[in-house]
């Protein structure tokens, strides 16, 4: 029996695209030495530095001088410009709070997330969504990352769960599909920008491709839907 949802956070409950894009174009009327028509092109190179949140910040912003025209060359205040304005951009996914009101009457709700804690937890409050979860593990805090199996089995011990007991939903096929399965943990992957590799161990118990589509799937993993009846799984 499913009594907790563990929920990763950028790409699955918040935009990040879009929210890296408004902080980008926030970045470039404030630091891009070009001129504005040459702005847009400055944002989307930047967006493509940015590796998809993948690339270290601090390396990002130390490298960023040589690689675009910029008014300033201190990595120091890059950073700290980047860490209040990209809290300030931060978006909900649509239809995520609706969700989370949802399931929080009956579900136990978690957050695990790599990244720094000050901007993951600033990210929830901005969007509203913080005041959903009963815990909120950060890999920054938690002295590990995802896809390790460390973080997941602290934030099932925060929630008071089994791993047998928990459901885990992210975008990531590595740091949160094969991560959590490892941890012994169902899951559902929604399906976004992140290709599934080939070389991925293990499969997820249900795909989705928007959050709306989470309760059917839910009802899946717990055996309350025959998966032929299924809508979602072969065509979410």
């Amino acid at each position: 029996m499913i009594r907790a949802i563990l929920f990763d956070l950028d790409n699955t409950l918040l935009d990040r695209t879009a929210g890296f894009h408004e902080f980008a174009c926030r970045f470039a009327e404030r630091y891009a030495a070009v001129p504005e028509s040459g702005r847009a092109g400055w944002t989307r190179r930047l967006i493509e530095l940015d590796e998809d949140g993948y690339k270290p910040k601090h390396d990002l912003f130390r490298e960023l001088p040589e690689l675009l025209p910029c008014t300033c060359s201190d990595p120091a205040e890059l950073m700290a410009f980047y860490e209040r304005e990209y809290v300030a951009a931060a978006r909900a996914m649509s239809g995520a709070a609706q969700l989370l009101a949802s399931l929080r009457p009956y579900y136990r709700l978690g957050i695990v997330s790599n990244g720094k804690d000050a901007i993951q937890r600033g990210k929830l409050e901005r969007t509203g969504l913080a005041r959903w979860f009963e815990s909120i593990l950060v890999s920054e805090s938690a002295g590990c990352r995802k896809p390790q199996r460390e973080i997941f089995a602290m934030g099932l011990r925060e929630l008071g769960v089994q791993p047998e007991q928990a459901l885990f939903v992210g975008d990531h096929p590595v740091n949160d599909i094969q991560g959590a399965y490892f941890s012994g943990m169902k899951t559902v992957w929604l399906r976004s920008s992140q290709a599934w590799p080939d070389e991925a161990a293990a499969l997820p118990d249900a795909v989705i491709s928007e959050l709306a589509q989470l309760p059917a799937a839910i009802r899946l993993v717990s055996g309350q839907t025959a998966a032929a009846d299924w809508r979602l799984s072969s065509g979410a």
